[in-house]
């Protein structure tokens, strides 16, 4: 069994942690943290390292793979600065994947990615680096998701989909058929949407899709945690 560091000592994280034992995907050695974050030496009863120390452990040829387990916050910009720090010092990352998934036929998942219970991913889909599916959500036939994104669970994608970077969509969204979802969207939980969506977009009333059109800069901060979970 291959050992794996968890990054973070959130609520992400222990739900990590929780899986990865459940399932004996991994053999957990330790979290790690930015040194600003690290409030104690252990959790769980692991070690929690620095992101220095574990890149010296890496350096020193110790093998382990790393998840970054950084939630939605700041619509997936936390995870996904993260992530983009670690992959510059050559970490190895691992998928997060548990064995009540449904994969059907061919389909190609990034690194770093979180397929949660009784996710159903049909034939020749292709999901990016980062990305969290979370339970019961289905993705059909030739969806693409790219990279940083979050698929909340339940939700329905359907077939011929695209869900461009860094997109979030919450529990129980349900897209139709061959459309296009923009860059750094957020679409709230139980909306249908039926039509392609512009980049920086906020969709989140079921009855009547209004549409919110943000910039980069104002969307970033639409959905921000109750909670600090960046680490």
């Amino acid at each position: 069994m291959k050992n794996l560091i968890i990054i973070g000592t959130s609520t992400t994280a222990i739900s990590i942690y929780d899986i990865v034992n459940t399932y004996k995907l991994f053999n957990i050695i330790g979290f790690a943290v930015d040194k600003e974050y690290k409030k104690s030496e252990s959790f769980y009863n692991l070690p929690v390292y620095t992101i220095n120390e574990i890149e010296n452990k890496k350096n020193n040829g110790e093998e382990f793979k790393i998840f970054v387990a950084v939630q939605w916050n700041r619509l997936n910009q936390d995870r996904k600065d993260l992530y983009l720090k670690l992959k510059n010092k050559g970490f190895n990352f691992a998928n997060i994947i548990s064995p009540n998934a449904i994969f059907q036929g061919t389909n190609k998942i990034g690194e770093n990615c979180w397929i949660s219970d009784n996710v159903i991913i049909e034939s020749n889909v292709m999901i990016g680096n980062n990305c969290f599916v979370k339970s019961g959500a289905l993705i059909a036939h030739f969806s693409t998701i790219e990279n940083h994104c979050f698929i909340g669970a339940t939700s329905v994608i359907s077939g011929d989909v695209k869900i461009c970077e860094q997109t979030f969509l919450g529990v129980r969204a349900m897209l139709y058929p061959s459309i296009t979802i923009g860059k750094m969207c957020l679409i709230g939980a139980n909306t249908i949407i039926k039509k392609d969506i512009a980049p920086y977009s906020i969709v989140k009333n079921k009855f009547d899709n209004t549409i919110i059109q943000l910039d980069e800069k104002q969307i970033i901060n639409k959905l921000i945690a109750n909670y600090n979970d960046k680490q």
